[in-house]
């Protein structure tokens, strides 16, 4: 029982799958498919039905509950809005609606009630993200109040401010998008070109009380999974052409600035300026790069316009898996199994030694992508090593038996211990970084 909610499937006695030795076979097996799907998307899809039978009046994805406890919020947390997360949310929701029904473990009624639900919340999150752009100048803030105002985090009216943007646009975008509605893709479409274009002036918030000096890679990273997106869903085919041409031009400012392809080092901070790298490097951002990168690849490489970025899609193909290695040799902690939130990217020196969850996902669908372009036997077993690795470290230390395997928000690197330190928000995420990670490397999976 979490906080009053009787738990109608128990995961008390759940045990992982953990990976010995690996193989592509390993990953095409059936038992390995099922591991996934009833590991992290049959209990997933129950938590959120659960949580909305309990609170039904709650209109988007209910995650208002501390990933650590299960605990419910406060109440006031309903009274503060994630904007990013409709966004995400949107998405999250979207995709798990397209492998409902290969989803064996689900009963067919749940299946019926999880289609309804997250059909429902959808279209509400969709409503939502019109009506937020139309209250704060086009923008979609990082949060917002009930009324869907922009606040600061004391819950103070904050104006969104016009010439700026952030990850709450970004998202927004995604989860527009997913609606495959053509008035929500017109919006979708017109968000996309407006934060396009102030992110090439380096004109993007970042949501930290202390933010290191110089531009950050994030977001043309983000941008990746934007351009992949809407390739796959946008009505207009002349608006997935868009979205591809802006994401592979990202990309190559990326490798450009933030990649040395000589050492094979990242550095998520840049100055604007000289152009010189720092030092700071963050592992999970860093995978996030490689698996959404070649993600739109893979994208890219279908597409009509695929032959004129010949050059960049044979400099991804290459650089990319290299950066898998470097990241994950540098920010994976083999004392207690997970990945580093910052090191030093010179000697792998710790910055931040909190491990979140969501970085292992991330890692390991960048390693299925990497395996499927890998060049050499030897790259290929590299980055199957690193799947390996993340698989066992994220399946053995982050599900939480207590609330239907929803994983635990962050670790202590120091010792291995679950830590109330929040990565971004102190809620649940909607399915998102785990779920939607590991439902995509599936999808690349079926095609090793």
């Amino acid at each position: 029982m979490v906080n009053g909610m009787t738990n109608a499937h128990s995961y008390a006695n759940w045990q992982p799958l953990l990976l010995e030795s690996i193989t592509v076979d390993t990953l095409r097996s059936d038992a390995y498919r099922q591991f996934i799907l009833n590991t992290t998307i049959t209990p997933g899809c129950r938590l959120l039905l659960q949580r909305h039978r309990r609170h039904p009046d709650w209109p988007y994805v209910e995650t208002k509950f501390n990933p650590n406890t299960g605990l419910d919020l406060p109440e006031t947390a309903y009274g503060r809005v994630y904007a990013w997360f409709l966004g995400r949310g949107s998405e999250a929701m979207d995709v798990h609606l397209a492998w409902l029904d290969r989803v064996e473990s689900l009963t067919a009624d749940e299946r019926d009630a999880i289609r309804d639900l997250f059909s429902l919340w959808r279209g509400n999150m969709t409503d939502a993200l019109l009506k937020i752009a139309g209250q704060n100048s086009g923008r979609i803030p990082f949060r917002v109040n009930r009324e869907l105002n922009g606040i600061d985090a004391t819950g103070r009216l904050k104006p969104a401010d016009p010439a700026m943007t952030g990850a709450g646009d970004i998202f927004a975008v995604k989860g527009l998008i997913s609606n495959r509605n053509p008035v929500a893709q017109a919006h979708a479409m017109a968000l996309f070109r407006r934060t396009v274009n102030l992110i090439r002036l380096d004109r993007f918030e970042i949501e930290q009380s202390v933010q290191p000096a110089g531009r950050s890679h994030g977001p043309r990273m983000l941008m990746q999974g934007v351009g992949s997106c809407i390739s796959r869903k946008a009505l207009d085919p002349v608006h997935r052409e868009e979205a591809l041409e802006v994401a592979a031009l990202f990309l190559g400012e990326v490798l450009d600035a933030h990649y040395d392809p000589a050492t094979c080092l990242f550095s998520e901070y840049v100055d604007p300026v000289n152009g010189s790298r720092g030092t700071l490097l963050d592992p999970g951002h860093a995978t996030e790069l490689v698996g959404l990168g070649l993600g739109m690849v893979e994208r890219l490489t279908r597409s009509g316009s695929g032959c004129r970025h010949a050059g960049l899609l044979a400099r991804a193909k290459h650089e990319l898996p290299q950066l898998l290695l470097s990241a994950t040799s540098l920010g994976f902690n083999p004392c207690h199994p997970g990945m580093f939130k910052a090191v030093d990217n010179r000697n792998g020196e710790p910055l931040d030694s909190s491990m979140p969850w969501w970085n292992l996902p991330e890692t390991m669908r960048a390693a299925v992508r990497a395996v499927a372009i890998a060049e050499t036997e030897a790259l290929r077993t590299q980055c199957l090593e690193v799947f390996r690795l993340c698989h066992n470290a994220y399946f053995t230390n982050y599900l939480n038996r207590d609330n239907m395997l929803f994983p635990y928000q962050s670790l202590d690197g120091k010792t291995g211990k679950v830590t109330d330190v929040v990565p971004a928000v102190p809620e649940g995420d909607p399915l998102y970084h785990a779920n939607g990670a590991f439902l995509d490397m599936l999808e690349v999976i079926e095609h090793l």
